[in-house]
C-alpha cells in the first residue's frame, strides 16, 4: 500500500529539517502514475535563504513503503543539493 500524502509530508520535513542548514518541504506536488498505478509522488524542496532565489529542488520518489521513501529521498536531496551548491 502506498504512503499518504501527510505521512510523506510528514517524513520529508523531519529529513530536511535536519540538514544544515535547515531545508523547507514546500508542498507535495502530486502523484505520479506509472503501470496504472499511484507509486510515485514529486515534492518541492525550498531552501531557504540561498544566495539564488527561489531555490527549489523537484525530486520524484517512490511511495511504496517508508524505509525506502526514506533512503531514496535521503539519497536524492544529497545529489541534488550537491549540484545545487556546484552550481
Amino acid at each position: 500500500m502506498a504512503l499518504n500524502l501527510d505521512t510523506i509530508a510528514a517524513i520529508s520535513r523531519d529529513i530536511t529539517a535536519d540538514q544544515d542548514p535547515p531545508l523547507e518541504v514546500v508542498e507535495v506536488v502530486g502523484v505520479a502514475s506509472s503501470d496504472g498505478g499511484s507509486d510515485r509522488v514529486e515534492l518541492l524542496v525550498t531552501i531557504v535563504g540561498c544566495h539564488q532565489e527561489p531555490c527549489v529542488l523537484m525530486l520524484n520518489l517512490t511511495r511504496t513503503e517508508a524505509s525506502q521513501f526514506e533512503r531514496e529521498f535521503k539519497d536524492k536531496l544529497r545529489e541534488k543539493l550537491a549540484d545545487h551548491r556546484t552550481s
